[in-house]
């Protein structure tokens, strides 16, 4: 019986020894591996954002890449990033939405959120002091005038025109007018689309687009390149039974309303529909290209797949300077409007991929997309399929995570790309 105690005793001394040797090995290759930088994610660069030390990551791998200026917003604070990876912050202090860089890359408008309003403001793109366009602070009248009301503006996601000189923009700022055009005591609170004269900034602050009653207005609007009288956005509203959402994108003259002031109105409109009535699909947030001949939208599919497509756009719906009878609301010019859909080229599927723009030379895109449990920047190149009669796709391998922003990034703000 002492013979096998003994051989025991022996065999666990020599196990002990043995799992001693090998945990002190493992240390030795992890110290290594640390001194050696081994085993370390290395493609991001941390880069501390504001005050409070929070730190992001830039993949370095992507330096000299693109060309040009990125703006976005970390906690909503405004940021700018370059091709060197040189990441600066623009603001402090301000709840900070929807940046828009200037065609000459000179200036960001951008929307200075607060509890019941926005300002409308710019700020060099270097840095400074931002210049309040349009503020939009007001008072509550709980009981005087009958019924209560309030007069604080909401503003929302400045769009520049091709020579710099006008800033569309989203507002509820003619809920009023809906009293004294109805009779209605329900104010008209959908955002629609207007439009400031940055070169006179006193003259009269025009429409440029309606919105229908109740179910969230417009969005997304933007100038169409080389096209300066028409203009794109998505809208948010009801099919004929008032119980089913449409999103869909809308292309209208830019100058309709202006022309014919008591001709259209709320639910009658010169908006021309560029995508179907489809309630179950939601066609929205529209990128021109720098050429304005193709456009970046979203579809959201269903409740877990959001597609990025590109598509082309038809000529001559909005307008015809020949024709002083022309109609946008034909059937026949919405079906020519409608026909370049069915063009529409899938680039990609995500969960909850949002926010595409495109590079200055239109070669590349930038997009916010969602992995793991935050949102980030994404940069991908695009080539024409020449199996597919030009049709753009992303080219093989070319998407890169941009940034490592660890829930720092705006993911409800459009990032905005200058030259």
């Amino acid at each position: 019986m002492i013979a096998p105690m003994i051989t025991t005793r022996n065999s666990i001394q020599t196990n002990r020894r043995h799992w001693s040797l090998l945990l002190l090995f493992a240390l030795l290759t992890l110290s290594l591996q640390s001194c050696l930088g081994i085993g370390e994610d290395t493609t991001f660069q941390n880069k501390t954002t504001g005050p409070n030390g929070a730190q992001i990551g830039i993949n370095k791998t992507v330096q000299d890449k693109f060309k040009g200026t990125l703006y976005f917003t970390l906690d909503h604070n405004l940021y700018s990033l370059d091709g060197k990876l040189n990441l600066k912050q623009l603001t402090k202090n301000l709840e900070i939405h929807d940046p828009a860089v200037s065609p000459d890359g000179k200036t960001v408008a951008f929307i200075i959120r607060y509890k019941d309003y926005s300002q409308l403001a710019t700020i060099p793109s270097s840095g400074g002091q931002p210049q309040i366009l349009l503020d939009g602070n007001g008072r509550y009248h709980p009981n005087d005038p009958f019924p209560p009301k309030s007069t604080h503006v909401w503003y929302a996601q400045p769009s520049w025109s091709a020579d710099g000189q006008t800033l569309l923009f989203l507002s509820d700022r003619e809920k009023e007018n809906w009293y004294a055009a109805t009779g209605i005591n329900s104010p008209l609170l959908d955002l629609q689309v207007f439009a400031l004269n940055l070169a006179n900034p006193k003259s009269k602050i025009q429409d440029v687009a309606y919105s229908v009653f109740g179910d969230g207005g417009l969005r997304d609007a933007s100038y169409r390149p080389n096209h300066p009288d028409q203009v794109i956005y998505t809208s948010y509203h009801y099919d004929a039974s008032d119980t089913k959402q449409l999103v869909q994108l809308y292309i209208e003259d830019a100058t309709a309303l202006v022309k014919r002031p008591y001709y259209y109105h709320p639910g009658f409109d010169p908006s021309v529909p560029l995508t179907p009535e489809t309630p179950d699909v939601a066609n929205m947030e529209p990128s021109f290209s720098p050429d304005g001949n193709s456009l970046l939208y979203i579809r959201r599919e269903d409740a877990t797949h959001r597609s990025l497509y590109v598509m082309p756009i038809a000529d001559g719906v909005t307008s015809d300077p020949n024709n002083p009878r022309f109609d946008p609301n034909s059937d026949a010019n919405k079906q020519k409007a409608l026909a370049p859909f069915n063009q529409s080229a899938k680039l990609m599927t995500s969960q909850f991929v949002t926010k595409p723009i495109w590079s200055p030379n239109g070669m590349q895109i930038v997009y916010i997309d969602y992995h793991g449990t935050t949102f980030d920047l994404w940069l991908a190149t695009l080539q024409a399929d020449p199996k597919n009669g030009g049709a753009l796709t992303i080219k093989a391998n070319s998407s890169i995570q941009l940034t490592d922003a660890q829930g720092h990034l705006d993911a409800d703000c459009r990032p905005s790309w200058g030259a």
